[in-house]
């Protein structure tokens, strides 16, 4: 089993940081001993939370800036030695009826944030949170890295595109660049006030909320879920090794779950929730990919990561968090 190494002396840019996976991050090198500046826009109605730093706000920086600001980026990536790349528009249905604001953020987000390393410094591991979207419906499962790319929905074309700026500064200007393709994430610090993504936390707030889980079908659409924990971990992970430089990985936990599955295990945990079906609504069908889980094989084999957190686990630990939290994320 992989270890992190100590980050004492190292510091560490989280753009997105007030948000699930962006916090989740900064706990991590925080604890590990980095200096840490998070970066975020407080843009709603995303993920931000200073609910989701309350533990070490004393112990990093804040800086509320938008990743559409060229200049702020400019002048705060300077001397820094890792920077994960958090910010981003999330929800699916959101970039369908919103288009343009998905593209202004999540390609040019991206594209401003490595023209400003090139700039200014072009020695940082700098780590993108790209998304499963890019693949869209897959043609073979388990899905890896040479799988085709044809994303569903406007995000996952913009993910992959910021995907591609990510890889092309690494092979143009030699910029040491890493992107995640992200799988389903769960876990503590996400927002449960809309379903419009980390829709497996909505479900734990519903359920918390004695509120009807509504399930799309019969349920039996299959995702990887994968905990907020082990992600942070591969990202820096990743961060730590020069093996990762010019490199995508698919980021999941191997493992497919049909979704209706997952609602039975909230339920049992929450020990409560009254589970009703409901017909897809068009627009969500629209963008639905069936089936979906990842082969882990190449982040296994080049940085030694592996997920240390089971469903059963992640889902006990999520539901507690919120047990005890909930008033701070509705």
């Amino acid at each position: 089993m992989y270890s992190l190494s100590s980050l004492s002396g190292k510091s560490v840019f989280v753009t997105g940081g007030l948000g699930f996976i962006g916090s989740t991050v900064a706990h991590k090198a925080v604890s590990l001993g980095a200096k840490v500046t998070i970066y975020d826009a407080c843009l709603n109605p995303y993920g931000w939370n200073f609910a989701n730093i309350r533990e070490i706000r004393g112990k990093i920086s804040f800086v509320r800036a938008d990743v559409r600001d060229f200049n702020k980026l400019k002048q705060h990536v300077k001397g820094m030695d890792i920077i994960i790349d958090c910010a981003a528009q999330v929800s699916h249905t959101l970039s369908m009826s919103d288009p343009l604001l998905d593209m202004d953020i999540n390609c040019r987000g991206a594209l401003n944030l490595l023209e400003a390393c090139r700039q200014s410094n072009d020695s940082a591991k700098i780590i993108y949170a790209s998304s499963r979207g890019v693949i869209g419906t897959p043609k073979t499962t388990p899905v890896d890295e040479l799988h085709p790319e044809s994303p569903a929905d406007v995000q996952g074309i913009n993910k992959l595109a910021a995907e591609k700026y990510y890889m092309l500064y690494h092979g143009v200007y030699g910029l040491k660049t890493t992107a995640m393709r992200i799988a389903n994430a769960y876990g503590p610090r996400a927002q449960v006030k809309t379903g419009d993504y980390a829709i497996v936390n909505w479900f734990v707030k519903r359920a918390l909320s004695g509120e009807p889980l509504f399930v799309f079908g019969d349920g039996s659409q299959t995702r990887d879920y994968v905990y907020v924990d082990d992600i942070a971990d591969a990202m820096l992970l990743a961060a730590q090794s020069e093996k990762g430089c010019g490199e995508i990985f698919m980021l999941g936990s191997g493992k497919e779950t049909r979704f209706i599955d997952v609602v039975k295990l909230i339920v049992k945990l929450v020990g409560k929730g009254e589970i009703v079906r409901k017909p897809w609504p068009p627009e969500r069908k629209a963008i639905e990919i069936g089936r979906f889980v990842v082969s882990n094989a190449k982040i296994r084999k080049l940085l030694g990561w592996q997920p240390k957190t089971s469903l059963q686990e992640g889902m006990k630990q999520t539901v507690e968090f919120y047990r005890q939290r909930l008033k701070e994320y509705v």
